[in-house]
């Protein structure tokens, strides 16, 4: 039985800060699981021009990806040579480990996604992921989970199942959005109309803050080595653009951020960009939240 503070409620579904679970969540109800989500849904009706707008980031996509891949090599003091992305949507991640010389492999329950990944050359497995096909796909140096956590009804069984593809040595790679976020509650309590926009059940069932997903990681038997994040791109927002249902102009902002990262890509200081997003991180204001863990000793 799940109980907590209620925070939001949309949809008919509560979304609750669980004391059970330690993290904000929507409550489970009969309709809340649909098996067919992801894997025709979300691509078809959901996010229609999601492929298409990843392929056009592709240069931001490959910076995003490959700052992860050698922070992993670094955490390992090692190359890692074997990657599984789990989600792996139209096969980004995959593009640029390739292009980094590793050896790689998809999961990925959507076939829309699934088929554009495989249509460039990767090997991805169409399907949820779940111990069956954790038991086929075996082990892996690195492990890259984005943005999956917050749609999957039991997050701590997820997680716990990826350590049948890990060994010790293993680098796990998990990011999710940083809701309930401090920039976030800044703007809605300036416009109050907005509402908790960020809660969005039963497409997003689970809200992380650092804190949070940390007790998550640590409670599923793994242990934090680094925490870093993504641009908070809702700075935007108290800036005085109102993107928030508003694609065209939240296109814009988002180029804008590319725009910022690549710089500091093309002048050599993707140093000073990674202190950067080292320090938001400790602050909680980070968009997206990026951790990485190893097997609990």
């Amino acid at each position: 039985m799940h109980s907590g503070k209620l925070l939001a409620k949309k949809r008919e579904h509560s979304v609750i800060e669980c004391v059970q679970c330690n993290f904000i969540h929507a409550i489970e109800d009969s309709d809340l699981i649909r098996t067919d989500w992801y894997s025709s849904h979300f691509y078809e009706e959901e996010k229609p021009n999601y492929i298409e707008s990843n392929t056009l980031d592709s240069d931001w996509w490959d910076l995003t990806y490959g700052l992860r891949i050698n922070r992993a090599d670094i955490l390992s003091k090692t190359r890692l040579e074997s990657w599984v992305d789990i989600g792996t949507g139209p096969g980004n991640f995959l593009d640029s480990a390739v292009a980094r010389g590793k050896k790689v492999l998809g999961v990925e329950p959507s076939q829309a996604a699934s088929t554009h990944a495989t249509a460039k050359g990767h090997r991805v497995v169409n399907a949820y992921f779940d111990e069956e096909i954790a038991h086929k796909i075996g082990k892996f140096d690195g492990i890259h989970c984005s943005e999956v956590l917050e749609h999957i009804p039991n997050p701590q069984i997820f997680l716990e199942t990826m350590k049948i593809n890990m060994s010790e040595n293993t680098i796990l790679c998990i990011v999710v959005p940083n809701d309930f976020s401090l920039f976030q509650e800044i703007y809605t309590s300036l416009n109050m109309k907005m509402g908790k926009w960020w809660v969005d059940p039963p497409f997003h069932l689970n809200y992380f803050t650092s804190k949070s997903l940390k007790n998550l990681l640590e409670k599923s038997g793994f242990e934090v080595v680094y925490e870093t994040c993504m641009f908070p791109i809702d700075i935007f927002l108290l800036m005085g653009d109102h993107y928030v249902g508003d694609d065209v102009l939240g296109k814009a902002s988002h180029e804008r951020r590319k725009k910022m990262e690549l710089a500091f890509q093309e002048t050599g200081n993707l140093n000073v960009l990674n202190q950067l997003y080292e320090e938001m991180a400790k602050i909680g204001i980070g968009r997206e939240l990026v951790f990485y863990s190893r097997l609990a000793k």
